[in-house]
């Protein structure tokens, strides 16, 4: 969302109409692409989208789960990793495998800095001189209404 929002002020900046806006950012969308990496798939347990065993058992594992957001807007899943550092490697093949090679990274963390900062530092090293930008994230929650 933040590259949509840095993209809008950027064509809002050169003049551009609403109309020409929503053209230019439909376009825009299909250069961009959201991975994502998850210590924890609590969250996805409470929501029903994993089953609670899958998660406790991935947690005690130390399993984190990298994916991206497919076509249709929903998470696919493209890895599941044993440990942070497995993990971050897996996005970097991702982003090698979708072509990346240089351009905008944002990279959003919640309560986790460390892991942040090193992949922002694995994107640095291996695609060179990245425009990257490190921020924190509040945790994502929704509650499934009962009938």
């Amino acid at each position: 969302m933040r590259l949509f929002i840095e993209k809008i002020n950027e064509y809002i900046d050169i003049g551009l109409n609403f109309e020409e806006i929503t053209e230019k950012i439909k376009e825009y969308s299909h250069k961009t692409e959201l991975i994502f990496m998850l210590e924890s798939m609590r969250n996805l347990a409470n929501n029903g989208r994993v089953s609670k065993i899958a998660a406790k058992t991935a947690g005690i594992l130390g399993i984190r789960a990298v994916g991206i957001a497919s076509e249709e807007g929903t998470l696919q899943l493209m890895d599941k990793c044993r440990g942070e550092k497995r993990a971050l490697s897996s996005i970097i093949n991702i982003m090698k495998k979708s072509g990346f090679k240089n351009g905008k990274v944002r990279i959003g963390h919640c309560l986790n800095v460390s892991a942040a900062d090193t992949l922002k530092n694995l994107i640095n090293s291996e695609f060179g001189n990245v425009d990257i930008n490190v921020y924190p994230l509040g945790g994502l929650c929704s509650i499934k209404k009962k009938k």
